[in-house]
């Protein structure tokens, strides 16, 4: 498909996603993509984007005439390399849980949805880019969509197809094509201008909006298939209809309140706040459905093998959540945010409840060691865990290891901005005929940290009072954040201080033609930024307990010829690794009014000096070394304690007790490997006579429903159970069922097309060629290839690694199948059905009244994980829900049980039967 071929907007989603033919049509789905400035970076899912550290097409020289490249510390994590990590089970796919998904939804007045790349913390949204084109992982994102507002192109259509605003990817103005996703790359300052005002002018008063499970499932479908990444949005709202499932977004903006107005604010140790409200009750309840919302996209997406990842300060509840809910998970935190002394973060309305919400991950990162140490002895001290004094803590009998690992950005983005753009060079020429003979000192603040800034212009001031050389020539430009999401009265008025004292200063040392403070309240557009940074000849970052500064990396930089001096507060988290740039503002004003004057007037030699080593440790720490770092330190944690540690036992007492307390039980039960044990030869895998017995008992008793949901055939669950009255009975993964009492079987997969089963037979038999000891199981809608009987079972693995990959990719891509890996065998079957598809019909079933019982759910493989899946899905209390594993080591498994064998199994079953 050509980049520029215009195509009808209102193509059905299936059009878009190869391969998926049986996705009915949707004609009225609609969607556009803007992009709103040079930082935004809409990967073509046809084709693999480049690492994030490639070098970039625009080169700038460095201190030693030569162009940048920045290099990684840490080498990325190669999982067939590292066999200490092989009992861990990894699937390779990371689950990035954020507070939202990439990408602002918009909904127009017909109804249609609109997609604009969201702003927000470059960093994070350059790990995700990186893990995205990284080919040693796969990756996720889960995360709210956020508000969903009127659609940008229903207020600003004319804009969008101005061609003066459409980017260099675009020069016809034409836009390119996504599948049926236009992508409109508008980098014009007009467009970023409106995008902003756009999303403040609705956020206070936006409209209600009704959105049924229909309209959902078309943006869930897209957003799963049309990216490189898999996208699972989170929808949060009222339901209003429960035969339609319709939600009503309301008052959107109360899902992230308590994060932003009180969580955040505390982060940043603004804790004197004239607004303090009243219900923090409500918001915080708000705050803990978003983090449970989210549990719920996570509980959708995982495999059991995946890495969950879970970003910041707005899910700081939800690795205590997914740890309930996914005992064995490998769950890994990072906090992005500073972090307030101990007696500020005491004041946080459920500080306790947030702190303990953290720890239920196994890894907890943070960026820098100082606040490691702090972390730990929080934990210690505060909530008297155990410790080891070197980064480990533990609680209920788990390990939490805390590690720090230096953030960084992709610089390659940045140089190519700075150096890569003809805008840049126009604002540069403007500005430096503007201000020729002045000294620029660029500076950001932020609104919600005013300490900083206050620092900052009493300092500055001190410099026009003492050293009077540069009342005409020096030019502070305070960068500000118009655009805060945070809308606290301390806020506001650290807005109008800022303004009042920037008067101050120009009434006192200004004229009619010098003004000594530049103050923008604005989001400038990023070529103005880019070139701003490039002709300054100091760079401040002024805000007191600021996370990690973007401006700090994003200025170094673009000052690869001038060589300029970058000051950042010593209360920043980067000012640790960056101590020479640091400066104390605990001491008085003068000092650092003195240390401004120092860096106008430093030698060319010191600055190149400090800038050399500033401009190496931002190569050296970017976002590859950050993301592999930490995987690769998460990973070395998981395999020390995860295993050992993750696995809860099935007691016989607990099982009883909610047997006998509820009045509707169900089970379900896989069969090889759960009900008997796995055998070289499945024909001589049989059920002892205490098993059936036991089946027997329990399906005689009205209250009970026992099925057997197993991969075997029809006719072997017939000739093996079919004697047992009142037993269920499932063959091939839920493909066939015979309901108790009735002689015949339902064909769920009759109206399939089975085409992909010849493909795939002469790729399985290509292998057996190969392999000495392995067969084919040609079921009637599915085919198994086996090698339990092999010899080498590592070349045997290997096989079927590469066998599942040209399966899902060269051979079946126009086949709506699933390629599992078992237990030493490669499956496929119609993805649609499995046995989480029979578990959920038989939930439905049994407590069609919408009351809970006793379910007993048991497994040992790949295929038990959908029925576990869909109990966590479901609406049933979990109280009296036992999701058991079979399995003799702590694999990761969404069964919250475990029991070491089939016969463990089947004594707790025969003690049920009894009763």
């Amino acid at each position: 498909m050509a980049g520029n071929e215009p195509q009808d907007s209102n193509q059905s989603v299936s059009a878009a996603i190869p391969g998926r033919a049986s996705i009915p049509d949707t004609p009225s789905l609609s969607f556009v993509l803007h992009t709103a400035d040079a930082y935004f970076d809409i990967p073509d899912p046809k084709s693999q984007p480049p690492p994030a550290t490639t070098q970039a097409s625009a080169t700038a020289p460095n201190v030693n005439g030569e162009s940048m490249k920045p290099s990684e510390t840490t080498q990325p994590l190669n999982l067939k390399a590292l066999k200490e990590y092989e009992k861990l089970g990894l699937t390779g796919n990371v689950i990035s849980a954020c507070a939202n998904i990439p990408y602002a939804v918009g909904i127009t007045k017909d109804g249609k949805f609109e997609l604009t790349p969201r702003p927000g913390k470059s960093m994070l949204r350059d790990s995700l880019s990186y893990l995205s084109s990284s080919n040693l992982w796969k990756h996720t994102v889960v995360g709210w969509t956020g508000e969903v507002l009127p659609a940008l192109s229903a207020e600003f259509g004319e804009l969008l197809t101005r061609k003066d605003l459409l980017g260099p990817s675009s020069p016809t103005g034409e836009g390119r094509q996504l599948g049926s996703v236009a992508v409109h790359d508008v980098s014009g300052s007009g467009f970023n201008s409106a995008f902003i005002q756009h999303f403040k002018d609705n956020e206070p008063s936006i409209r209600d909006i009704l959105i049924t499970k229909d309209r959902r499932l078309e943006l869930e479908t897209l957003l799963e298939h049309a990216f490189k990444d898999k996208i699972v949005p989170v929808w949060l709202g009222e339901r209003t209809d429960d035969r339609h499932d319709t939600l009503l977004l309301k008052d959107q903006t109360r899902w992230k309140r308590y994060a932003e107005e009180d969580l955040y604010q505390n982060l940043h140790s603004n804790i004197d706040r004239e607004d303090e409200r009243a219900d923090t009750a409500q918001t915080f309840a708000d705050y803990k459905r978003l983090n449970e919302s989210v549990a719920d996209g996570i509980i959708k997406a995982y495999k059991p093998g995946d890495i969950i990842w879970i970003h910041d300060y707005q899910l700081m509840l939800l690795p205590e959540i997914v740890r309930r809910r996914i005992p064995s998970a490998y769950i890994a935190y990072f906090h992005h945010t500073n972090l307030p002394p101990k007696e500020i973060l005491t004041m946080l309305p459920r500080h306790t409840e947030v702190l303990k919400g953290v720890i239920g991950a196994s890894v907890v990162g943070v960026a820098s060691d100082g606040l490691r140490h702090y972390v730990e002895d929080y934990y210690r001290s505060s909530l008297k865990l155990t410790g080891d004094g070197n980064g480990v803590v533990k609680t209920g009998g788990r390990h939490i290891s805390l590690i720090n690992v230096p953030v960084g950005m992709d610089i390659t983005v940045v140089q190519q901005a700075a150096y890569g753009e003809a805008k840049v060079e126009e604002y540069m020429h403007e500005i430096s005929r503007r201000y020729s003979d002045k000294k620029l000192i660029v500076a950001r603040i932020h609104p919600d940290r005013p300490e900083g800034t206050d620092f900052l212009l009493r300092a500055f001031e001190y410099l026009l009072e003492q050293y009077p050389e540069w009342k005409s020539r020096a030019i502070l430009v305070l960068l500000s954040n118009p655009e805060s999401i945070h809308h606290s009265s301390k806020s506001r008025t650290s807005r109008a201080d800022t303004a009042l004292h920037v008067v101050n200063i120009n009434s006192r040392f200004g004229s009619l033609v010098h003004q000594p403070i530049v103050y923008l309240n604005l989001k400038i557009p990023a070529p103005e930024y880019y070139a701003l940074l490039r002709l300054a000849d100091v760079g401040v970052v002024a805000s007191d307990y600021e996370g990690v500064s973007t401006m700090s990396m994003e200025f170094i930089v673009c000052q690869q010829e001038k060589f300029s001096p970058l000051f950042v507060s010593e209360k920043s988290i980067i000012s640790d690794d960056t101590s020479s740039a640091a400066v104390d503002q605990s001491a008085q004003a003068a000092n650092t009014a003195t240390t401004i004057r120092n860096g106008l007037a430093m030698s060319d030699e010191v600055k190149q000096s400090k800038h050399k080593a500033l401009l190496h440790y931002f190569s050296e720490h970017n976002v590859a070394s950050f993301t592999n770092e930490f995987l690769t330190k998460a990973c070395a944690s998981f395999a020390k304690y995860c295993p050992y540690e993750n696995a809860a036992e099935l007691e016989q007492a607990v099982l009883l007790k909610a047997y006998q307390s509820s009045q509707t039980r169900l089970f379900m039960f896989d069969y090889d490997g759960t009900l008997t044990p796995i055998v070289s030869d499945p024909d001589a895998a049989l059920p002892s006579a205490k098993l059936l017995q036991a089946l027997q008992k329990l399906a005689s008793n009205k209250q009970n429903k026992v099925w057997i949901i197993s991969g075997r055939s029809r006719a072997f669950l017939s000739k093996t159970f079919g004697d047992i009255k009142g037993l269920g009975l499932s063959a091939e993964h839920g493909s066939f069922l015979r309901k108790p009492g009735d002689e015949t079987w339902e064909n769920l997969a009759a109206s399939m097309d089975m085409g992909w089963k010849a493909e795939t037979d002469k790729l399985f038999m290509s292998l057996c060629e190969k392999t000495d000891g392995a067969w084919i199981e040609r079921k009637e809608v599915a085919i198994v290839w086996h090698y339990r009987n092999a010899i080498d079972h590592d070349a045997c693995l290997a096989r079927a690694v590469e066998a599942k990959a040209l399966l899902e990719g060269e051979y079946l891509k126009a086949w709506d199948v699933e390629v599992m890996l078992g237990k030493a065998n490669v499956e496929v079957r119609p993805r649609f059905l499995n046995k989480g598809v029979m578990a959920a019909r038989l939930v439905q079933e049994t407590f069609a009244n919408g009351t809970s019982g006793f379910v007993l759910c048991a497994g040992d493989d790949t295929t038990d994980e959908d029925m576990f899946r869909a109990l966590l899905s479901s609406k049933l209390k979990m109280d009296n829900v036992f999701t058991c594993l079979i399995a003799r080591d702590g694999k990761p498994s969404l069964g919250y049980y475990r029991v070491k064998e089939p016969a463990d199994l089947v004594e707790a079953v025969a003690i049920l039967s009894e009763q």
